[in-house]
């Protein structure tokens, strides 16, 4: 498990904050800024990363091969990785280890994720950690955000794709495709292998299956821990991601990427596609057992 922050550095960042209603903080109107893709999920309030960091004064990039955002202001550096709750905070070297930065680990409630190509993260974590003061408004579905005299309102995007509440996939649902796909990973102990997955899988996908004999993937992944990303009233796409190992030294981690592909079809969600990829992070998003 990523340990929790000490109370020494909890005002540098917090959890995303609940969904209740709070005062909007006054900030001057002349130096407001408006967002208006901000996302709910399970409850949480998810921020695009880059809009608000920038406008907050911090320098974001972004590592389209690692898939990890590094966020910069002062002599902090924050280090968040697509699909893993851990996050990582990098201050200057300390004099027992000047050769490397000070690095603090903490588990969030949230993963980092990416919806329709921007990274989003939890509204309480990213604005806390740059100081900034954070309210949320329940009735107006609104974020407000203040730091050093610039007011930033994050509005919460409108779907564009507007799916039926009894139509989308229940987290039950994704628990058990997830399950499929790690038994799919290599089938050469399966026996029937299409009428085993039949109820998860197209037949597109089983028929590839049979013929490879398994997907190729590792059959370790847990659960997602982020939202599928609804691209038309019957189909969504899935990210999942697992560390394989740990590197030589321990300072690195390899990940493995699936890319997920779900129709809606007959009256239930199924797999369609499957890809993956891989990546290395360094060591702390979370940990290799």
């Amino acid at each position: 498990m990523l340990k929790k922050w000490t109370a020494s550095v909890l005002a540098f960042a917090l959890f995303a904050l609940p969904m209740t209603s709070v005062p909007i903080y006054a900030a001057d109107a002349s130096k407001e800024v408006i967002i208006n893709n901000g996302q709910i999920n399970s409850g949480r309030v998810l921020i695009p990363l880059r809009a608000v960091s920038e406008n907050l004064g911090a320098n974001v990039k972004w590592s389209q091969e690692n898939k990890e955002v590094k966020i910069q202001k002062g002599d902090s550096t924050i280090r968040l990785a697509a699909n893993f709750k851990g996050a990582i905070v990098e201050t200057p070297p300390t004099a027992e280890f000047p050769n490397t930065p000070h690095r603090e680990y903490i588990s969030l409630d949230t993963a980092t994720q990416i919806m329709k190509g921007t990274t989003y993260v939890p509204l309480g974590f990213v604005s806390q950690s740059l100081g900034a003061s954070v309210t949320w408004d329940n009735k107006a579905k609104k974020a407000s955000v203040v730091l050093d005299g610039k007011h930033i309102i994050i509005n919460m995007d409108q779907p564009s794709v507007q799916i039926p509440e009894k139509q989308k996939i229940t987290d039950a649902r994704l628990k058990v495709l997830s399950e499929k796909l790690n038994e799919a990973g290599n089938t050469a102990s399966l026996k029937n292998v299409s009428a085993h997955f039949k109820p998860y899988f197209t037949d597109k996908l089983i028929k590839s299956v049979v013929q490879n004999k398994g997907l190729g993937t590792e059959n370790t992944y847990t659960a997602p821990i982020t939202l599928p990303e609804y691209i038309s009233q019957t189909k969504a796409l899935l990210s999942q991601s697992v560390i394989l190992a740990n590197g030589l030294m321990g300072e690195d981690q390899y990940i493995e990427d699936r890319s997920i592909t779900l129709v809606f079809t007959n009256g239930v969600w199924k797999v369609d596609n499957v890809s993956r990829g891989s990546r290395t992070l360094i060591t702390g998003y979370a940990f290799y057992e």
